[in-house]
Protein backbone atom coordinates (compact mmCIF):
# COMPACT_ATOMS: atom_id res chain seq x y z
CA UNK A 1 0.00 0.00 0.00
CA UNK A 2 1.42 3.60 -1.29
CA UNK A 3 1.60 6.18 2.01
CA UNK A 4 -0.73 8.71 1.63
CA UNK A 5 0.85 12.16 0.65
CA UNK A 6 -0.94 13.82 3.44
CA UNK A 7 0.87 12.10 6.22
CA UNK A 8 4.72 13.11 5.50
CA UNK A 9 7.02 11.64 7.18
CA UNK A 10 8.91 14.33 9.09
CA UNK A 11 12.59 14.36 9.41
CA UNK A 12 14.20 15.54 12.89
CA UNK A 13 15.35 18.41 12.78
CA UNK A 14 18.90 18.89 13.35
CA UNK A 15 21.89 21.26 13.27
CA UNK A 16 22.68 21.25 9.52
CA UNK A 17 19.12 21.37 8.79
CA UNK A 18 18.15 23.79 11.15
CA UNK A 19 19.01 27.50 9.06
CA UNK A 20 17.22 26.10 5.83
CA UNK A 21 13.86 24.42 7.62
CA UNK A 22 13.85 27.53 9.95
CA UNK A 23 13.94 29.68 6.63
CA UNK A 24 11.24 28.03 5.08
CA UNK A 25 8.83 28.58 8.10
CA UNK A 26 8.81 25.09 8.99
CA UNK A 27 8.73 24.06 12.79
CA UNK A 28 11.90 23.82 14.32
CA UNK A 29 10.94 23.54 18.03
CA UNK A 30 11.78 19.76 18.12
CA UNK A 31 15.75 20.79 18.17
CA UNK A 32 15.40 22.50 21.03
CA UNK A 33 14.84 22.05 24.50
CA UNK A 34 11.98 24.25 25.58
CA UNK A 35 11.95 22.76 29.63
CA UNK A 36 15.91 23.85 29.41
CA UNK A 37 15.00 27.39 28.19
CA UNK A 38 17.25 30.05 29.99
CA UNK A 39 14.93 33.60 30.30
CA UNK A 40 17.52 36.29 29.76
CA UNK A 41 15.68 39.27 29.76
CA UNK A 42 12.60 40.38 32.09
CA UNK A 43 12.22 39.76 35.82
CA UNK A 44 13.70 41.27 39.02
CA UNK A 45 17.65 42.48 38.96
CA UNK A 46 20.03 43.00 41.38
CA UNK A 47 20.80 46.83 42.12
CA UNK A 48 18.13 47.48 40.14
CA UNK A 49 15.51 50.20 40.32
CA UNK A 50 15.53 53.80 41.95
CA UNK A 51 17.43 53.36 45.69
CA UNK A 52 14.75 53.96 48.51
CA UNK A 53 15.28 57.91 50.03
CA UNK A 54 13.62 57.36 53.12
CA UNK A 55 10.93 59.37 52.20
CA UNK A 56 6.97 58.53 52.06
CA UNK A 57 4.67 60.09 48.82
CA UNK A 58 1.70 61.73 50.26
CA UNK A 59 -0.73 63.74 48.35
CA UNK A 60 -1.76 67.25 49.84
CA UNK A 61 -4.31 69.29 48.54
CA UNK A 62 -3.31 72.96 48.65
CA UNK A 63 -4.91 76.38 47.83
CA UNK A 64 -3.27 78.21 45.06
CA UNK A 65 -2.20 81.15 47.21
CA UNK A 66 -0.32 78.86 49.76
CA UNK A 67 1.26 76.90 46.52
CA UNK A 68 2.66 80.56 45.56
CA UNK A 69 3.90 81.02 48.71
CA UNK A 70 5.73 77.63 48.98
CA UNK A 71 7.40 78.57 45.36
CA UNK A 72 8.38 81.79 46.58
CA UNK A 73 10.06 80.35 49.47
CA UNK A 74 11.64 77.35 47.84
CA UNK A 75 13.21 80.61 45.33
CA UNK A 76 14.29 82.70 48.27
CA UNK A 77 15.73 80.01 50.04
CA UNK A 78 17.34 78.46 46.60
CA UNK A 79 15.85 74.82 47.07
CA UNK A 80 15.59 72.46 44.49
CA UNK A 81 12.01 71.34 44.23
CA UNK A 82 9.09 71.87 45.63
CA UNK A 83 9.05 68.97 48.06
CA UNK A 84 12.21 70.26 49.58
CA UNK A 85 10.65 73.46 50.52
CA UNK A 86 8.06 71.74 52.07
CA UNK A 87 10.19 69.47 54.10
CA UNK A 88 12.42 72.58 55.04
CA UNK A 89 9.07 75.02 56.00
CA UNK A 90 7.82 71.90 57.81
CA UNK A 91 11.28 72.12 59.86
CA UNK A 92 11.25 75.49 60.48
CA UNK A 93 7.83 75.02 62.84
Amino acid sequence: MKPNSSTKRRTRTTGRNLEPRFARGEAVLDYFDPARAIVSHGGARPGAGRKPSGKVRKMVKLSPAAIRRVRAFARRERLPDFSAALEEAVRRL
